[in-house]
């Protein structure tokens, strides 16, 4: 007897739940719960916090430009894209929790009014169940089971006030009185139910207020952290750092300043002598300076390294290339250089890793 191969049994869709809300018999809404419909809320509202976050990091460029500060613009975009991701994925979050219940209460946000703020539906790990609460004056039946349930009953033999979790399988149904509310939930497979429920209008606005406060920090952050954009050089900007009223003494002190900032170029006369040439020494600078500072001959006075050691011809070179600010008059003057080590390695011992390379840095012998 030939035995036939049993074809592929057909899935049972999710369930979801239908619930009405009349008020003397006329219905005022009909909202319906569901997996779909839970997914759906939850990308709405991320895409509709991203785009908000989005309209905000532009209209804080916009006010940067036109208030003529500037940003660094890596980190301004990071900043943005973590808040925008951030904040998209808790409205989302917050969304398909909503989205799971159908609540009722005081609250602009709730479902329906009621005198007491709860879900009166919501989806658990176990399921869709249906919450009967004392207090409320609840009566009612629930159906689908093996009999008829009470909802009177239920709640007087719960006892101790304590709400009621009633699990709502595929095909069973309630009705709920409350005073002169009615509420009519049924649970059945969501492919019976054909078009999908659209999202409420406006839906996303309670999370997009939420998304507010960090959009607002943000926006912050990227103002405290622009600085004003470049502006054309004005009479104070050029004035001289060196006051023109300045003694000789002062004035000194003020060159050796400027030239402390530049003596580090002064390593490049170092990179092809011997090892025996890589140590801390002593030159004096030798200067010949304009009253607008231009260097017109350089020469090294004294030094420290003798014959084996010729840097006195490169440095010169090294020296004319450096600036200073305008001076009262034009001047000679001899700076006293001073050669010290730093973290660089030698190039003879860069394989080694360990005798680092001079570099010329300013100070007194």
């Amino acid at each position: 007897m030939k035995h036939e191969r049993p074809g592929p049994q057909r899935k049972q869709g999710q369930t979801g739940i239908e619930i009405a809300h009349l008020v003397s018999g006329e219905t005022i809404s009909v909202r319906l719960l569901s997996a779909s419909s839970e997914r759906r809320a939850a990308l709405a509202a991320g895409l509709s916090v991203l785009a908000l976050t989005a309209l905000a990091a532009a209209a804080t460029a916009l006010a940067l430009s036109f208030g003529g500060r500037i940003v660094h613009g890596p980190g301004f975009v990071a900043l943005w894209l973590a808040v925008g991701f951030a904040v998209a994925t808790l409205a989302a979050v917050r969304a398909s929790a909503r989205a799971r219940r159908y609540l009722v209460g005081a609250d602009i946000d709730d479902d329906a009014f009621a005198s007491l703020a709860r879900a009166l539906v919501c989806r658990s790990r176990r399921g869709y169940e249906l919450s009967l609460a004392p207090g409320m004056g609840m009566k009612g039946v629930v159906e689908g089971g093996p009999v008829p349930l009470d909802v009177e009953s239920l709640l007087r033999n719960q006892g101790g006030g304590a709400s009621l979790a009633v699990p709502l399988a595929a095909g069973m149904s309630a009705e709920l009185t409350m005073g002169a509310t009615t509420f009519v939930v049924r649970a059945r497979p969501e492919r019976e139910w054909g078009a999908r429920e659209p999202l409420p209008r406006g839906f996303w606005r309670p999370f997009a207020r939420r998304a507010l406060l960090p959009i607002e920090l943000a926006a912050a952050v990227a103002f405290l952290r622009a600085v004003p954009s470049g502006a054309p050089l004005g009479e104070a900007d050029m004035k001289s750092a060196i006051p023109a009223d300045a003694t000789p003494w002062e004035v000194e002190k003020l060159l050796r300043q400027e030239a402390q900032g530049q003596a580090r170029t002064l390593h490049a006369c170092f990179d092809p002598l011997p090892v025996t040439c890589q140590r801390p020494g002593y030159v004096g600078v030798g200067l010949s300076l304009s009253r607008q500072g231009e260097i017109r001959s350089s020469w090294i006075a004294r030094s420290t390294y003798g014959k084996e050691c010729p840097v006195e011809a490169c440095m010169s070179n090294v020296i004319s290339t450096w600036f200073f600010e305008p001076l009262p008059e034009s001047m000679r003057i001899v700076l006293p250089v001073q050669v010290l080590r730093t973290d660089k390695p030698l190039p003879l011992a860069a394989a080694l890793g360990t005798t680092p390379r001079p570099a010329i840095r300013y100070g007194r012998p």
